[in-house]
């Protein structure tokens, strides 16, 4: 059973977003996670056993660890006090609504996340760095629309944390619209745990964060994607076993964490198709393949064992998080691709490929695994028009109408 008891003990577990449980009584426990940063408090929950019958657990946010800020017995909690409220806890006993602070709200939410989304890391860590420091100790009902548009704003105009600790400046208008793209996620994930505090009853409706409106126009981040040519010397430079890795991400358009959950028989002859079961979006998805598709993941399965992992490290262990980013970086230098994508932009890459060979952005779209062809239109949708174009110069009507002579004069400025 973990030490709980201590910031210090607390502060040697490991930064992976588990709860540690220590037994209160019987069928009764306190647990603890940390947060995805040492600069940030982490959370107290109480879990309680329903009985043999349903065989499950009654989960609940205590509120936060007094590991950086002095413990109020109220919504910052020492260890001593986070037993004591796990002892009297009862089903059904939550915070009233008017005493809710955001610092509550945000952890129900993200154990609300845990159990039904992914990245929970990357959301925790949204919450921690932009969302708690300075609304985390004030309460839902008190928060108004010019507190958070305040929030907001100040968030677009902070600088960028870079690794080390240290702040990017914002030196060019490529920063600020990066800033405000964060500011954007930050209000986003605010009001998501808001509104989940209201469905789950923990909090008044308001039309307080409603009102507060993202900023316009500034997410369109220009997409990077490698030419046929390029991704030929790509796939050339790059060790066999990450060769595999990247064409498996060229013919399937998967992200890389998708790819690395891959097992043999995922892989269909048959349906001439690649079942992906664990996705971003949780839904499985399959993804069809071209000739030559079918004949990379052919010769990749022959002879395996199906519940193998698909794609291989050369030491023959399943790729794992970031093992993908030196090999990518190392084969892009060879080759002098300058400066090196990133693996998610082989995604981008085979949806400019496919749209500039003539396919649909709805079929894209599939591929790709969304429900609409909204992102693809947003992302993509010039790509679309530019084939669109260049196929009506080929195809529309010719009625032997000659060139005119006319030329059109530009606009004196």
């Amino acid at each position: 059973m973990p030490d709980l008891s201590t910031r210090t003990s607390r502060r040697r577990l490991p930064r992976d977003r588990r709860i540690r449980w220590a037994r209160v009584a019987r069928g009764r426990a306190v647990g603890y996670r940390n947060a995805e940063e040492s600069t940030r408090a982490g959370s107290w929950y109480v879990r309680l056993y329903k009985g043999s019958d349903s065989g499950d657990y009654w989960r609940e946010v205590l509120g936060a660890a007094d590991d950086h800020a002095p413990a109020n017995g109220v919504d910052i909690l020492d260890y001593r006090q986070a037993v004591a409220k796990a002892s009297e806890w009862a089903p059904g006993q939550v915070t009233k609504p008017e005493a809710l602070t955001v610092r509550e709200a945000a952890a129900h939410y993200l154990d609300w996340f845990e159990q039904h989304c992914k990245s929970l890391g990357q959301t925790q860590a949204l919450v921690d760095a932009h969302i708690l420091p300075k609304l985390g100790s004030q309460r839902v009902a008190d928060l108004t629309a010019p507190v958070l548009r305040r929030w907001h704003e100040q968030l677009a105009k902070s600088p960028a944390r870079v690794r080390g600790g240290g702040k990017r400046k914002l030196e060019t208008e490529d920063h600020h619209r990066a800033r405000r793209v964060s500011a954007n996620n930050g209000l986003k994930t605010l009001k998501a745990l808001l509104n989940r505090a209201v469905v789950d009853g923990l909090a008044e409706p308001s039309a307080a964060w409603s009102k507060v409106k993202p900023f316009r126009g500034v997410d369109r981040a220009r997409h990077r994607f490698l030419e046929t040519e390029d991704l030929r010397r790509l796939l050339n430079s790059a060790p066999k076993a990450f060769r595999n890795v990247v064409e498996a991400a060229v013919h399937t358009g998967a992200r890389y964490g998708e790819l690395c959950a891959l097992e043999v028989r995922d892989f269909s002859h048959d349906s001439r198709a690649i079942l992906f079961a664990k996705t971003k979006s949780s839904a499985p998805r399959h993804v069809h393949l071209s000739d030559e598709g079918m004949a990379f993941f052919e010769e990749l399965t022959a002879g395996r064992k199906g519940t193998a992992r698909m794609l291989l490290r050369a030491d023959g262990e399943p790729w794992g998080k970031n093992h993908q980013s030196r090999p990518m970086r190392e084969a892009c230098e060879a080759v002098g691709i300058d400066p090196p994508i990133v693996f998610h932009e082989l995604r981008h890459t085979y949806a400019s490929l496919y749209l500039m060979s003539g396919g649909s952005l709805v079929s894209l779209a599939k591929q790709l695994g969304h429900t609409t062809t909204r992102m693809v239109e947003k992302h993509y949708g010039h790509l679309a028009d530019q084939w669109r174009q260049e196929e009506a110069a080929k195809h529309a009507p010719k009625l032997g109408r000659r060139k005119g002579r006319l030329s059109r004069l530009r606009a004196r400025r």
